[in-house]
């Protein structure tokens, strides 16, 4: 799918048998794309700025930003807006869920490393001081007035959870509102719903992670979300040593492991994100157990190019593989 410029820009076109509006933009970090039909007309401009208004809540660059506050508070309960709640509270499931593989207090590692800025303007001298692994002191949450409070012992990350968790939440905004048909796109997140906008059904192709100009696979879904985590696409070097953004919370560095990209299936964005997170840290000896045992559909990637997918037996309504290249 093309994206045209990081400006945001709308348009309407019909096509199979839809009357559609699009509009193109940058958010998180990320090309952005959402597709609506039915509903308003202004309506896929409501779902942009409900993205922006979630980026500002969530985002950890910005001193201002709700996640920051929780941060600044470490140890005491910061009160936030229901959907900043709703975004740890889906964090803390998910760590509960993968036994602490997933685990998002990791904020602190991270800035140790050196990525203590948005992506497009770098990253800082890795200073190692401090980086140990990732604590495992539970976040407490208060939802009778949405409060949260995280350990001094770490900091909250939203990271692709937060990413995938948006186009969730504006995809559930637009069937609120009356769409038949959406499309949320924020980077490698892609959550869809009603009838696909260009064919007959959804058809979600993975890139080759070696190659953009060729595809390993693709999803199918009737409905639900893909998301990608890799390790190539936020990697960087100092002092002839490599670092990338996925760290292991055993050590607190960033994971070694032999996979390059995941991709999963899933009914929501936010648990694709994070069983393709899990499993690439995890590598490629325990990626089929984990597709298994994480409820999703998948393609994992290695080092050496091979391609390790569930199988297109699973009839799941979460999606189903029908295409892609032989491991």
């Amino acid at each position: 799918m093309a994206f045209f410029g990081a400006t945001p820009t709308t348009n309407k076109s019909e096509g199979c048998g839809l009357n559609m509006e699009t509009v193109e933009f940058q958010a998180m970090g990320s090309k952005c794309r959402i597709v609506v039909d039915g509903g308003r007309p202004d309506l896929v401009e409501q779902a942009r700025q409900m993205v922006d208004r979630l980026e500002r809540a969530w985002t950890r660059f910005d001193h201002n930003s709700e996640v920051s506050a929780i941060n600044d508070n470490a140890g005491h309960f910061q009160l936030v807006q229901r959907e900043t709640y709703t975004l740890v509270d889906h964090a803390v499931a998910a760590q509960r869920a993968t036994s602490g593989r997933f685990n998002p207090l990791m904020l602190e590692q991270l800035l140790a490393h050196g990525y203590t800025s948005t992506w497009s303007n770098g990253h800082s001298e890795p200073s190692h001081l401090g980086v140990t692994p990732a604590t495992y002191q539970p976040i407490e949450l208060l939802p009778e007035v949405n409060g949260v409070r995280v350990p001094v012992t770490g900091a909250f990350d939203p990271g692709g959870i937060g990413k995938g968790l948006c186009a969730d939440m504006v995809t559930e905004f637009l069937i609120s509102r009356g769409a038949t048909t959406s499309s949320v796109e924020l980077g490698g997140d892609l959550r869809v719903h009603g009838v696909a906008w260009y064919g007959p059904s959804w058809r979600i192709g993975i890139v080759d992670p070696f190659n953009s100009d060729e595809e390993i696979g693709a999803f199918t879904p009737t409905a639900g979300a893909v998301a990608t985590s890799s390790r190539l696409k936020k990697q960087w070097t100092h002092a002839e040593r490599s670092y990338h953004h996925l760290l292991d919370p055993r050590t607190g560095e960033p994971a070694v492991t032999d996979l390059v990209a995941v991709s999963c299936c899933a009914a929501s964005a936010w648990w694709a994100e994070v069983a393709a997170k899990v499993i690439l840290i995890s590598g490629s000896n325990e990626a089929i157990q984990l597709f298994d045992e994480l409820g999703v559909d998948g393609i994992a990637v290695t080092e050496n190019a091979d391609v390790i997918q569930t199988q297109d037996h699973r009839a799941s309504a979460r999606g189903r593989i029908y295409e892609g290249a032989v491991a």
